[in-house]
């Protein structure tokens, strides 16, 4: 592949994994020793988590707290943006980068933008560059990320367009065969009719049902606190922040949430919020098991009736909510595994071990939703839903991977009328998140990180900025169809560059 690729695979054929083994290739060799990976903010996880996981290739990320800069470290992964910043921008210039690798590189197409030449300027000896859809306006999008990998290569713009264009905005082309044989020395495109991968079915099962009294009241008490007392400055934010979180979760994480931050910022509560707390701790005091809970054991005892074997993972975000869980499901005399952050690689893989050969229900928090796979279960029970959709598929993609030969069962649970119905029913609904590829959904949430919009904070702000349930309802309506727009957008896409595409017949590689 001298020079580099453009992996230009339809969506959800794992172009992450390709470009992992092509690094893996050079990192074995030791022929190469720096290595950049620039992409969308959110998605920067889920690279980080593929190279360590699937080949042993360990790179920090911006937002390590281990992360000193980019001239202190040789394999990194940062977002585009955070690149060409201020900050960074210099020294991300000032070394030569032995590979670089561009994730969703349809971004860079516009050569008039900051994106564009910083990549321009950047000094690197291979590259490679990702994207189902190099071709979004029109078919010079195409050839500015193919000259960003062989710089020449297409000769010109003018020459370009002067030999292969018909018409830019359809993408009409003449002398295909000929464009066809010099793309096909930088371009690799798979397409799923092409591949062997038997792609699992999910079946979702969505549980909404109304909280108790008790549980009614607290969710209110907690959601009137925050947004009487937030500031988008300062520690507290985050605070109020979890708290919206945990109010859907359990009492017990509110609890120990409120017991933690009072502890640290007593002398500075007002007389209002020494009530509104007093609310909240009252409520708590009200509710002696959930309704989720009860629900889950439900839930439970229909796996029991309907599987050989019983094995569920019971996802939750909050260490307090996994505790309750672990005793209510304990009630139904089944083997519980309990995985969370604060075990070490070697305990959590004995866990899934005993997991796997013994049955039962591994409660987990999202530390085990990074790293560790578990094909051998098929049921997955989302207790609390986080906001942001690519934690729920990395959840997911836990039990949803190569090698599950079973159709895999979703379980969702949600308090009625509350942020965590809207979220599953209006957001995650759009977006059809739980058929949804991780190919598809990257393309959405990278389309909305582009256009300056964060997922979570977003659902937290229309939540906060809400003075009624109809305000509410209008708020995330407004952010559904947002979300409809980036996936028709998405889709649209998809389709366009395929009809662009289809005619070649691309190589296996460049």
């Amino acid at each position: 592949m001298g020079g580099g690729a453009l992996f230009a695979d339809e969506v959800g054929l794992g172009k992450t994994i390709e470009i992992g083994m092509v690094l893996k290739e050079m990192n074995f060799r030791d022929t190469r020793d720096s290595f950049l990976i620039l992409t969308p903010a959110q998605l920067a996880p889920q690279w980080q988590t593929e190279l360590q996981e699937k080949f042993g290739l360990d790179f920090v990320c911006n937002y390590d707290d281990e992360f000193q800069g980019f001239d202190a470290h040789d394999k990194i992964i940062a977002s585009v943006d955070t690149a060409k910043s201020k900050t960074n921008r210099a020294d991300v210039l000032s070394r030569r980068w032995d590979v670089l690798v561009l994730d969703e590189a349809h971004y860079v197409r516009n050569r008039d933008t900051d994106r564009y030449e910083l990549i321009e300027e950047l000094t690197y000896g291979e590259a490679f560059f990702a994207t189902a859809t190099p071709i979004q306006n029109d078919i010079s999008d195409l050839y500015n990320i193919v000259d960003l990998i062989r710089p020449g290569m297409l000769g010109t713009q003018k020459q370009f367009d002067n030999r292969y264009v018909v018409d830019s905005d359809d993408a009409q082309i003449q002398r295909g065969d000929e464009l066809q044989s010099k793309l096909d020395r930088v371009m690799i495109r798979n397409r799923r009719e092409q591949t062997d991968i038997d792609f699992t079915n999910r079946a979702v099962h969505t549980n909404v049902f109304e909280p108790s009294t008790a549980e009614r009241d607290l969710y209110d008490a907690v959601t009137n606190y925050v947004r009487s007392n937030y500031s988008s400055k300062g520690a507290r934010h985050l605070v109020l922040f979890t708290l919206q979180k945990e109010v859907v979760s359990s009492p017990y994480a509110v609890e120990q949430t409120i017991e933690n931050w009072v502890g640290d910022d007593e002398k500075r509560l007002t007389a209002s919020e020494e009530d509104a707390l007093a609310e909240i701790s009252e409520s708590i005091a009200n509710i002696d098991e959930t309704t989720k809970q009860t629900r889950l054991r439900n839930v439970i005892e229909t796996i029991q009736e309907q599987a050989e074997t019983t094995r569920a993972v019971v996802f939750t975000q909050f260490r307090p909510t996994q505790d309750a869980i672990a005793d209510s499901v304990r009630e139904l005399d089944l083997p519980v595994h309990i995985v969370n952050g604060d075990l070490s690689s070697q305990a959590k893989e004995r866990k899934v071990a005993d997991f796997e050969s013994e049955g039962g229900i591994m409660v987990a928090t999202d530390s085990i939703s990074e790293g560790r796979n578990m094909q051998f279960c098929n049921v997955l029970v989302n207790y609390d839903l986080p906001w942001n959709p690519m934690k729920v598929e990395q959840r997911i993609g836990r039990i949803d991977r190569i090698g599950q030969d079973r159709e895999v069962h979703v379980f969702n649970m949600a308090l009625a009328d509350t942020i965590e119905e809207h979220v599953l029913d209006k957001l995650f609904g759009k977006i059809d998140l739980f058929s949804q590829s991780i190919g598809g959904l990257r393309d959405i949430l990278s389309r909305m990180e582009q256009s300056g919009s964060d997922f979570e904070r977003e659902v937290f702000e229309k939540l906060r900025n809400a003075d009624s349930q109809v305000e509410l309802e209008n708020n995330f309506e407004e952010m559904a169809v947002d979300l409809e727009k980036n996936t028709e957008a998405a889709e649209k896409m998809n389709d366009f560059n395929r009809s662009v595409f289809d005619s070649f017949e691309f190589g296996e590689s460049a």
